[in-house]
């Protein structure tokens, strides 16, 4: 594994230039994984809009197992950032180690869970009789990735806090194609297609949203074997050894847990709060929750920039913390915030205008697209808001300030998304575009509120940079 230290530095250039370089393959991969994401929303949407609403009723409880998991990750990697940043490569290799097993627990965990509660998990999401059987299916398939996607989650986290953030867009992406082409042969039926001019023969499964869930489930296993096996590549200077001392080391897990279960429980707030909207989306009707789940896989191509920004913000300021270096923390935060909301402005115009080719893009359906095409506008205005609070979270995550996301978070979807949405919805009828007004309302709230916490100054006593 690489490792980048920020130097002590003269100006907000160099800075910027850091942070650029850390940020870009970040971008990339997120966007390249999103773009994935289209493909496969568009595979399974070609099979009608029930087998579309049978992946979209179990996306809430997918998101909220990869908060937890990506949660474990924020515990490790800002302690290994920290390392780093205080010249310290045992301690990081220690924290390394400790992250091995938390990734074999947490991995198993969550498997056991969700192939005990997949026959559930859609009825208690408010799935349609005609959509249960295939979201059961989807759901007891996927769940079989879910120990590499743990892998994939906190190896990341940690490779990106070293200052390598190339090989997990590296990694991702491959495993992101693989998940087409599984998805191409496991998904169709054998058939005859046209290709230059003669007519060639397709082998193809014939799985439907199986097919899709076992083609996830293969990529993330390929990720997560690339991402984990990078913890042990001797040609870096920090990796570990399989001959090394894994026993468990509280004060490392505490220190995780401090770290990383705050930012579990702002996931579950917000994920479960998706949970709850997709109870109201499910009460609107099969077309409403197919239009829902193709707006949410096209509005996540508008603050991906924020997310990638946000990695490096973490990574950044949680070295700075580690080097006892409150000037390099502050700058590297605002420049990250300020990047984050200007660039999600561009994309948030973009999404407006662009709304409905891109609802287009996963379905032929012309109410789902109607309905799909109305909501993003309605969200785009608040894209920049929303990237701001991505960015800054990062930042205060990196600088230790970690409950502060977490209350906020639970501020904003339960005091203003869950209570404004079935208001709109059921006493004012206005539909699927009541949900996402609530959300826009939700989302602009955490972003003034987060940048007014980095402004004021308050994460620089958590950090122990007074």
């Amino acid at each position: 594994m690489g490792a980048t230290t920020p130097a002590r530095l003269t100006g907000d250039g160099d800075r910027l230039r850091i942070l650029a370089h850390l940020a870009w393959p970040a971008i990339i991969e997120q966007i390249l994984g999103t773009m994935v994401s289209y493909v496969d929303t568009g595979m399974v949407g070609v099979l009608g809009a029930t087998c579309t609403a049978a992946v979209a009723i179990n996306a809430a409880s997918i998101w909220l197992v990869n908060g937890t998991l990506a949660g474990i990750g924020v515990g490790y990697s800002v302690q290994v950032a920290n390392a780093i940043g205080a010249g310290d490569p045992e301690q990081a290799r220690r924290v390394i180690r400790q992250a091995v097993l938390a990734t074999a627990a947490a991995g198993l965990a969550v498997l056991a869970v969700f192939q005990l509660l997949a026959s559930y998990i859609p009825v208690w999401l408010g799935a349609k009789p005609e959509v249960l059987p295939y979201a059961v299916e989807y759901l007891r398939f996927y769940s079989l990735g879910l120990p590499f996607a743990a892998a994939v989650s906190v190896f990341s986290s940690i490779l990106r806090c070293m200052g390598d953030t190339k090989r997990p867009l590296l990694f991702n992406t491959a495993a992101n194609l693989l998940n087409i082409v599984f998805n191409f042969f496991l998904i169709y039926e054998t058939r005859p297609v046209s290709l230059l001019g003669r007519t060639v023969t397709i082998p193809g499964a014939g799985l439907g949203v199986a097919g899709a869930a076992i083609a996830s489930a293969m990529a993330l296993a390929a990720a997560g074997v690339l991402t984990f096996r990078a913890a042990f590549d001797r040609r870096r200077e920090i990796h570990i050894e399989w001959g090394e001392d894994f026993h468990p080391d509280r004060a490392i897990i505490r220190q995780a847990a401090h770290l990383g279960v705050p930012y579990i429980a702002e996931r579950a707030t917000i994920n479960l709060g998706q949970v709850a909207m997709t109870f109201v989306v499910a009460k609107l009707g099969t077309v409403a929750l197919a239009a829902n789940h193709i707006a949410t896989t096209a509005e996540g191509l508008c603050y991906l920039p924020a997310y990638g920004i946000s990695f490096a913000a973490t990574a950044l300021v949680g070295q700075s913390v580690g080097a006892k270096n409150r000037e390099d923390a502050r700058a590297y935060g605002t420049l990250a915030g300020i990047a984050g909301f200007l660039l999600c402005s561009a994309t948030g115009l973009a999404l407006f205008f662009l709304a409905r080719p891109l609802a287009g893009l996963f379905t032929t359906d012309q109410a789902v697209i109607d309905q799909a095409a109305l909501v993003l506008r309605i969200v785009s205005v608040s894209e920049p808001f929303f990237a701001a609070f991505i960015v800054l979270s990062g930042a205060l995550r990196g600088a230790h300030d970690v409950r502060f996301p977490m209350f906020l978070a639970l501020f904003c979807m339960w005091g203003v998304r869950v209570v404004c949405a079935p208001i709109l919805v059921f006493v004012l009828d206005v539909g699927l575009a009541g949900v996402w007004t609530a959300m826009a309302a939700d989302l602009i709230f955490r972003g003034v509120l987060c940048a007014f916490r980095w402004k004021s100054g308050r994460w620089v006593a958590k950090a122990g940079l007074e």
